[in-house]
């Protein structure tokens, strides 16, 4: 994830701030197919309970109820539409109303040991169900319940009917990530972004790029586990017990799903006793104070970056995009306004980078006299250099310094704009989706790489830094006739190359640098005016 933000971030910088640094005068595997998504009638062949973990009587019950009728039922409330199998009585499908979402996840919440248990249904309401399943000595009654702020309560009582005590051994399976159930038509998602997140005591155990599965996914560690989570680019499922659970674990069930679980301890449950498992279960969108209010510490799945301190600026921008949306309710005048408050705090380090750039190149004639005078003799020619910069007050990093300086927050901007589920679904002029690219007509052939569709805004962006790049020509005269065709070349080859990376990345995202590129242009403009004034 880190790798695709940064390429971009120095391509885009690059272009704005090292043309005539680099170009002005100056020394010379496959993926797997995936499989048809179960149908209900199979629905157990993508279950694979560890025997090691249930009791013997509890697989015997699985295995001799494996073929019975299964039905389904549909709890909603105003978050959610959720539909539950009576295999288990377990989530089969989640889907968010207001945005129109199916999230790929399924059995959330569940012990593996009733996995394949038939349970009968009692609807209580229409966001509210109880389930039970009785046999061979055990009584287990599951209910749940869909509440208001975008969280599932569950809970699963299990007790000995038996007249002598049981050992019950099981697993909880917190998340099963079923990609066969991803809403492609609506995905609107990196895959790279599909991440899964362990909370223990001690640390968050993350990996990305969570859509395909061998055994290699296999994984156990002994932590004391507080939450589970899988997210994707704009939503997250988390689930957190409330009993202690251990020794989290990754298991590949098949190329396409994975379970997301951890191990609860084994206890002997007397005749009449009841053992008591409660999970809360949020699923929505990563919004910090959708989260926050959810529970208190949720809010930490949501993670922009890997590193800290990127994660932390990015973090700012977002409450910042937030605190503004509540003055002007329109996501793309907010776009437009960080990137105006952005650009202003950064033009005096812009400002200084690019009259550093113009000292440099007023210095090119002199440096080639050098070049020329001491050719033979390298080290004098260095000195020379050093003596000249010094009695002209050039630092010849004074173009990059603030070029680097600025990229925490570019890059954080980058990300913020790019995953944010602010913008999904948000209009803006003739952009109907900002978390979208800006489908503005559609051709009736498809340009490879590219898609079927024109997109304005990554053109105008293109257009904008060709303008960009011929000012740099225009005040950057000097040079072999050599360096001047490449610097010509360059100038067109940049903006396309720009406008290709960017051609179907989110609307918000190129709203964004459409208005930067304006911005750093217009300051180019004025530079270059007059050079020799400035400098």
């Amino acid at each position: 994830m880190e790798k695709r933000f940064f390429l971009a971030a120095v391509l885009s910088l690059g272009v704005l701030f090292g043309f005539q640094s680099f170009f002005g005068p100056a020394n010379k595997k496959a993926q797997p197919s995936a499989p048809t998504p179960p149908s209900l009638t199979s629905f157990e062949k993508s279950i694979v309970p560890d025997p090691l973990n249930v009791t013997t009587s509890l697989a015997e019950i699985a295995k001799d109820t494996a073929s019975f009728n299964e039905k389904n039922i549909t709890l909603e409330n105003k978050h959610y539409q959720v539909e539950l199998t009576n295999r288990g009585a377990n989530v089969s499908r989640l889907i968010l109303k207001e945005y129109a979402y199916s999230l790929p996840v399924r059995n959330l919440a569940t012990l593996d040991a009733f996995d394949n248990l038939p349970f009968a249904f009692d609807l209580i309401d229409k966001n509210k169900l109880k389930s039970t399943h009785q046999g061979d000595g055990w009584l287990v009654e599951k209910d749940i319940t869909l509440n208001d702020n975008f969280t599932i309560s569950t809970t699963i009582v299990v007790k000995n009917t038996a007249t002598v005590p049981q050992n019950f051994i099981s697993k909880s399976t917190n998340i099963l990530v079923d990609m066969n159930r991803l809403d492609k038509s609506n995905v609107q998602s990196d895959m790279t972004l599909f991440e899964y997140v362990f909370k223990s005591d001690k640390k968050f155990i993350r990996k990305n790029n969570v859509s395909n599965f061998n055994e290699k996914w296999n994984k156990q560690e002994t932590l004391n586990i507080n939450w589970v989570a899988f997210r994707d680019k704009y939503f997250v499922v988390l689930v957190q017990p409330k009993q202690e659970e251990m020794n989290y674990a990754t298991n590949f069930i098949s190329p396409k799903e994975l379970v997301l679980g951890t191990q609860n301890e084994i206890k002997t449950v007397a005749p009449g006793q009841t053992i008591i498992y409660e999970y809360k279960i949020f699923a929505g969108p990563q919004k910090l104070d959708v989260l926050k209010n959810a529970n208190n510490g949720f809010e930490k799945v949501l993670v922009f970056s890997d590193w800290g301190w990127l994660d932390a600026v990015s973090k700012a921008i977002y409450w910042m995009l937030g605190a503004m949306h509540k003055i002007v309710p329109n996501w793309g005048i907010c776009i437009i306004f960080i990137s105006l408050f952005v650009y202003g705090i950064m033009y005096p380090l812009t400002l200084k980078s690019l009259l550093s750039m113009k000292k440099l190149q007023a210095l090119q004639p002199k440096m080639k006299e050098l070049q020329e005078k001491y050719k033979n003799n390298q080290e004098r020619l260095s000195k020379e250099i050093m003596e000249l910069y010094k009695v002209n007050q050039v630092n010849p990093l004074g173009g990059c310094l603030p070029m680097i300086l600025q990229m925490p927050i570019f890059v954080g901007l980058y990300q913020v704009l790019w995953r944010s589920v602010y913008f999904r679904g948000e209009s803006f002029l003739w952009i109907k989706d900002l978390s979208m690219p800006d489908h503005t007509i559609k051709l009736p052939f498809t340009i490879p790489f590219l898609g079927e569709y024109v997109n304005i805004l990554p053109i105008l962006m293109i257009i904008i830094m060709g303008i960009q790049q011929k000012l740099n020509l225009q005040s950057n005269s000097t040079g072999t006739e050599e360096q001047v065709s490449q610097q010509k070349m360059m100038a067109v080859m940049l903006p396309i190359l720009i406008g290709f990376i960017f051609y179907n990345m989110a609307s918000g995202l190129n709203l964004y640098f459409v208005v930067f590129y304006i911005l750093s242009t217009l300051s180019q403009w004025h530079i270059s005016k007059d050079v020799k004034a400035i400098v």
